[in-house]
């Protein structure tokens, strides 16, 4: 499911193309309004647990897409660390992405590793075998 980036926008009071230091301010300051242990004298509704949940969770997708894009989700440009602009990228830090089907497209992580484990797991076997020969 997809994370509806403008709501959580409109429940921080935030344009989408605030910075992320403003962003996380208003995030703390709205987590602090609906954590429980912030309402002891109060007993906590389903609501506001949903609410908590759901905020914490688009919090995530934010951050993930600020560091994936270096900007807000929804805005028109990139801000630097204290908001006042483009914010300038190091070209080489960028990395071509393979078109799909490319030879020259790495295997995933976790199955690279399998190789690698069973690779120096059959090369111990090997030298096991060959001290229980001599």
């Amino acid at each position: 499911m997809e994370p509806d980036f403008s709501l959580i926008y409109s429940d921080l009071d935030l344009p989408p193309d605030c910075s992320l230091e403003e962003f996380k301010c208003a995030y703390r300051r709205r987590v602090a309004e609906l954590h429980p242990d912030r309402k002891v004298d109060l007993p906590s509704s389903p609501e506001a647990e949903a609410a908590l949940t759901t905020l914490i969770a688009t919090y995530v997708e934010v951050n993930r897409f600020h560091s994936r894009y270096g900007r807000m989700p929804g805005a028109t440009s990139p801000r630097s660390a204290n908001g006042n602009g483009p914010r300038s990228v190091n070209p080489a830090s960028r990395l071509p992405v393979p078109a799909p089907g490319d030879s020259t497209e790495q295997p995933d992580g976790p199955t690279w590793r399998l190789v690698i484990i069973f690779a120096v797991l059959l090369v111990l076997l090997m030298s096991l075998e060959t001290l229980a020969l001599q």
